[in-house]
């Protein structure tokens, strides 16, 4: 990987996943990573308005088609040079910071965006009088309830409540705390909640997925059959299909039809092939109800700390085993199963599987953290973690956005888009 601070800054869009009562996919927040060292955040409001409007963005379009909404944050200088009419209205909201309403070229335009049809959302609630201006213009109204009591959630949503709007709660980390503000009144969710199992319906592995695993055992020694591989997966009907699918897709462009598995390895090359079987694998096992999103950081995170290996040379760490430790990283929601028995199918060593099931103290749990710090864009977490593992920050920013940008290519080309 080049040195990020040698090469020309460049930006890529991240996305994370909004989620309503019913944990239904309501859209995303999109979020701007760059390389650009100057900065103290990976992502900027201008910086993610600017990529949007240049169309420099990952999956907008799917998820525009699909009838989701888009959320950016948009600073003073977004809002002045109209930004926001670069998304088109009716599916877009726009956020700003309280603080922005201070200005006082803004409550028009934002008065302006609302009438042609955009979301006019609110970053962070704080209550205070010279607000109230906003609350009303406002269609959403976002929370932080991270750290905060029953009682403190219940008070704050009902402040909230009180201004008519929709609100919206960050940072919630289980299904715990996603039940307490739905009984508190909350409409939509963002956090860590759907990427944790929900413990009523953790079951035991089924059939399917323990034969899937055992596949990618296989897929995953040192020295495979290949042949002997080739005919297993040709046998697979389910798998076998989508692989030729994929491959006869306008994505490959390829001038003669793929007509067998074997073809496609030749094609391919095994250790092409290995990286999206074991996409597929997962997708063909899951039991979660948001799987598109799952499989998405799955794959985004195993890229990610492969990456942040290679460039950062992390403790001597395999650059290829950090790539399993992050894809396998949220099997147990996938599949809706413990992760102390998962791991005993999964080709890894002994310290990645103690990892996956979160024993304290484990050597690499701190990069799963710091995967997930990056994909939630919690910038100021992430940054305390790579100074406590004494990482290169600009490599790390690197390996992120170069990970978000594969992960795009590998999916988008599974789904033969």
């Amino acid at each position: 990987m080049n040195d990020p601070q040698n090469s020309t800054p460049s930006l890529s869009i991240g996305r994370v996943p909004i989620f309503d009562a019913q944990r239904r996919l309501w859209g995303y927040e999109l979020m701007c990573v760059g390389t650009v060292p100057v900065k103290t955040e990976a992502s900027s409001a201008e910086d993610t308005a600017t990529n949007v409007a240049a169309s420099a963005y990952i999956g907008l379009q799917p998820i525009l088609q699909q009838g989701r909404k888009v959320m950016l944050n948009f600073d003073e200088m977004g809002i002045v040079d109209n930004m926001p009419y670069a998304l088109p209205p009716g599916s877009a909201a726009v956020q700003v910071a309280e603080s922005l309403f201070l200005n006082p070229e803004i409550p028009a335009m934002l008065q302006r965006l609302k009438s042609d049809g955009y979301l006019i959302a609110v970053q962070e609630f704080s209550g205070a009088p010279e607000f109230e201006p906003l609350y009303d213009l406002a269609d959403i109204v976002g929370a932080t309830v991270a750290d905060k009591t029953e009682k403190e959630v219940a008070d704050l949503l009902a402040a909230i409540d009180a201004k008519n709007t929709d609100i919206m709660t960050r940072r919630v980390d289980d299904a715990a705390m996603f039940e307490m503000c739905r009984q508190a009144g909350a409409d939509l969710f963002e956090g860590a909640f759907f990427k944790k199992p929900d413990t009523i319906t953790v079951r035991k592995l089924t059939s399917n997925a323990t034969s899937r695993l055992k596949l990618l055992q296989r897929i995953d020694q040192p020295d495979p059959d290949i042949d002997d591989l080739a005919e297993t997966i040709q046998s697979d009907a389910a798998i076998s299909f989508r692989l030729l699918s994929f491959l006869n897709s306008a994505a490959f462009g390829l001038p003669r039809k793929i007509k067998s598995v074997q073809h496609a390895i030749r094609l391919l090359g095994w250790n092409r092939m290995k990286n999206w079987l074991r996409v597929v694998l997962l997708n063909d096992m899951s039991q979660a109800v948001e799987t598109g999103d799952l499989l998405q950081l799955s794959a985004q995170r195993g890229k990610f700390l492969e990456l942040v290996a290679r460039s950062n040379d992390y403790w001597g760490f395999d650059p290829e085993s950090l790539h399993l430790l992050g894809l396998f990283s949220l099997l147990d929601t996938l599949l809706s199963a413990p992760m102390e028995e998962i791991v005993t199918f999964l080709p890894i060593e002994q310290p990645l599987k103690e990892a996956l099931c979160g024993d304290a103290g484990n050597e690499y749990l701190p990069l799963l953290r710091l995967a997930q710090c990056a994909e939630e864009g919690r910038w100021e977490d992430a940054d305390t973690i790579v100074q406590q593992l004494n990482l290169n920050r600009e490599k790390v920013i690197a390996a992120f956005r170069e990970a978000v940008a594969w992960t795009d290519r590998l999916l988008s080309q599974e789904k033969g888009d």
